[in-house]
């Protein structure tokens, strides 16, 4: 009685979420929604290592090298004139770094076979394709079907943490990103686009276009889904969540194997994003208007 009173707020969100998971699996699952295309059309060419090295390698150069560079650069600027750099250029840096990001990824990307890029976005061979609004749709009803199940496997492994090492609070890095932006309306903007848009993006491109796209070359699509959705809860790892990393890995794969399939399902990376703005916008949303 003890332990449940002490864990209570686990337990309730696990007991309230479980049926609930499980009833939408199941209607998915019976209106057929779990269903994989059954032919395949193999794009052009293939995506190889060194593709995907050099496509990681541009987001990492961007991300860490670029933007740790400007960084120091209006460091070393201001503090000629002994004052601190404001907040939001630090923000503008970033919105540029993504701007940045992207467009090196388009240039890259104009080097591969045209056949294959399309493709990765956007596979018209799958049977019954549908327009890339449909699949932004089912991107987004994806949400519905993946959420709860999401939250039981985050609260499982928060349980798990606060039964056995104690650890019952952590914050993670894109919601501390989220509050410290909030003061600033113009940091707070520049906070949404990154999160709603720039990251979805630019994350699906990554992890599900490139990374799955890479390892459908040697394992079956299931494994490949599963592959891509290691390496992405992997990537969020942050040394600031201590221990807390473990339940943001379980939530965070499971998620990234909704990701993978509906990629899979649909034949088209917008699916994806859809599913990933949808998620990242509704976090925004419990954040904002109900915060613990």
């Amino acid at each position: 009685m003890q332990l449940a009173s002490a864990y209570w707020d686990y337990i309730q969100a696990i007991l309230i979420f479980t049926p609930l998971s499980l009833g939408l699996l199941w209607i998915a699952y019976t209106r057929g929604f779990f269903v994989l295309p059954s032919s395949r059309i193999p794009p052009k060419g293939v995506l190889s290592l060194k593709s995907v090295c050099i496509i990681f390698a541009i987001y990492l150069g961007c991300t860490v090298g670029v933007a740790t560079v400007f960084a120091k650069v209006i460091h070393a600027l201001y503090s000629f004139s002994k004052t601190s750099e404001p907040p939001l250029l630090m923000s503008w840096l970033q919105l540029f770094v993504f701007a940045v990001t992207i467009l090196f990824f388009i240039l890259y990307c104009r080097t591969l076979e045209p056949t294959l890029i399309k493709k990765i976005w956007k596979n018209q061979s799958i049977p019954n394709a549908k327009p890339i609004a449909w699949d932004m749709i089912m991107g987004i009803a994806t949400w519905v079907i993946s959420f709860p199940l999401v939250v039981v496997i985050g609260q499982i492994a928060d349980l798990l943490l606060a039964i056995f090492f104690n650890f019952e609070s952590y914050e993670q890095v894109a919601v501390r990103y989220l509050k410290t932006a909030m003061p600033s309306t113009g940091m707070f903007v520049i906070a949404l686009i990154t999160i709603l848009v720039a990251a979805p993006f630019i994350e699906e491109f990554l992890f599900r276009g490139i990374l799955q796209t890479y390892f459908k070359r040697f394992v079956p699509i299931k494994g490949a889904i599963i592959l891509s959705a290691l390496c992405f809860a992997l990537f969020h790892y942050a040394p600031s969540q201590g221990i807390g990393n473990l339940s943001l890995f379980a939530s965070l794969f499971t998620f990234a194997l909704f990701l993978g399939f509906i990629y899979e399902r649909q034949g088209s990376l917008f699916a994806s994003i859809g599913l990933h703005m949808t998620f990242n916008a509704m976090s925004t949303f419990r954040i904002l208007f109900m915060p613990e």
